[in-house]
């Protein structure tokens, strides 16, 4: 039995904290309450630093972020079965974080992707967006 949940973070929920959303305060709010250790794939680095550049943050505003999650390597397995993951509807770059989140045997996923969260529900995981319900 795990003493503290595992919950994967996706770049839709950690992105909130680098740019300003609807449901940013509520993030907040609910990172403050929580009792979990957060991890992610380097996927989420990358995506974290593409939206600082896009958006104009500073750099060490994402390290601050990162700081706060352990990061997993993605190795060719994770790609070859994310590809396989039998969700239509899912993209991509959200069927690697998935399929990384399903081998890093977590309880949730912190997310704000409708397809995602979908598909995490569908493989058995719990969703976590704190606020979605107040966004528009």
């Amino acid at each position: 039995m795990k003493d503290v949940p595992l919950v994967y973070a996706d770049t839709s929920a950690l992105g909130a904290l680098l740019v300003a959303q609807a449901e940013t305060q509520a993030l907040v709010d609910w990172l403050d309450q929580a009792h979990g250790r957060f991890v992610s794939s380097d996927l989420l680095e990358t995506e974290l630093r593409r939206m600082a550049v896009r958006e104009g943050r500073d750099q060490s505003k994402v390290s601050a972020i990162l700081d706060g999650v352990s990061l997993a390597a993605l190795d060719r397995a994770t790609y070859r079965s994310a590809g396989f993951l039998p969700m239509p509807y899912l993209r991509t770059l959200d069927a690697l974080h998935l399929e990384a989140a399903m081998r890093l045997d977590v309880e949730a996923v912190l997310t704000y992707d409708h397809r995602l969260g979908e598909a995490a529900r569908t493989a058995g995981l719990d969703v976590i967006a704190p606020g979605a319900e107040r966004a528009s």
